[in-house]
């Protein structure tokens, strides 16, 4: 069955790693210092804590936690503004980010693990992945997987499935990239500062990214300059030699200048031109949360672009 897990891999051009339940015990041992620590955001860790971590170690029949490192590209979104289009760049992961853990569960039970349980779980991914020696982390807090780069989805589940694993199996500690070791072009490059060389954790509170997927006005912290993606940020990433170029593709969404407008106006989220919006919103899968701060966004990465 771990052959077969790993032919499902390769023909989807994933990276995909398996190890006992008891990884999550490591993980979960993991957030807590880093809570302790003080190195992550307070409410993040309280709802971090919250995870599947006690569900899941109590078994269930569950054998295996696993993790798939998945390539995704970005998106390009259109907007009618003044008569003409503007297009803008949702990055990898955001188009269909939680439709996508169940797409892939349904294909594993279909494909690769067959007359197998197989369930999502719930727990910080980026360290799981760590620890099961999936990724490494960049000096950006984003991780790498090989022959993908970090434009990637990371996806977790938990099997009965009976893949093997060597009795002598131990959790991988967590690892910089080599390349980080004497790099420092992520650091010179994020706009914002959030990146600094004296720790791989960056700074959340001054990263563009949290930013924009934070409801509310636009930070007076984060310059309009700065603002490239309508959700997100990509300029370490892009700018990482141990990337490749990103993957573009259009998503084949257009926003009608009766939409855009209502977008950019921000109000009622009511009306014939928000039933359109709301239907092209859910053709891209976005979160809720995502969804709130698209309008705010837009304008945003027009000012920046010296277009309103």
């Amino acid at each position: 069955m771990t052959n077969t897990l790993a032919q499902w891999a390769e023909s989807r051009r994933c990276q995909v790693a398996s190890g006992p339940i008891s990884v999550l015990r490591t993980v979960r041992a993991d957030l807590e210092r880093l809570c302790q620590a003080g190195d992550i955001d307070s409410e993040f860790a309280r709802q971090s804590l919250q995870f599947d971590f006690a569900r899941a170690a109590a078994g269930n029949g569950y054998r295996r936690v696993l993790v798939i490192a998945m390539p995704r590209p970005a998106h390009l979104v259109t907007f009618i503004v003044d008569g003409r289009p503007v297009e803008a760049i949702l990055p990898p992961t955001y188009e269909r980010y939680q439709p996508t853990f169940e797409d892939v569960r349904r294909d594993l039970v279909t494909h690769a693990l067959p007359a197998s349980v197989v369930e999502t779980v719930k727990v910080p991914l980026k360290l799981l992945a760590a620890r099961l020696g999936l990724v490494r982390y960049g000096r950006n807090n984003v991780t790498y997987a090989p022959s993908i780069g970090s434009y990637l989805q990371l996806l977790g589940y938990l099997t009965d499935a009976d893949l093997s694993v060597d009795p002598a199996w131990q959790p991988y500690e967590p690892r910089l990239l080599d390349e980080c070791e004497r790099c420092g072009i992520c650091e010179a490059c994020c706009p914002t500062a959030a990146i600094v060389s004296d720790r791989v954790l960056l700074h959340a509170e001054r990263c563009l990214t949290l930013a924009s997927e934070a409801d509310g006005a636009w930070p007076a912290w984060a310059p309009l300059s700065a603002v490239d993606c309508l959700v997100g940020c990509l300029r370490c990433q892009q700018s990482c030699p141990a990337n490749a170029e990103l993957p573009i593709e259009r998503s084949g969404v257009t926003f009608t200048s009766e939409e855009t407008a209502a977008l950019l106006a921000g109000r009622d989220h009511c009306g014939r031109a928000w039933l359109g919006i709301h239907a092209k919103l859910e053709q891209l899968g976005l979160s809720a949360p995502e969804r709130l701060v698209i309008g705010r966004n837009l304008r945003a990465l027009l000012r920046s672009r010296g277009a309103e």
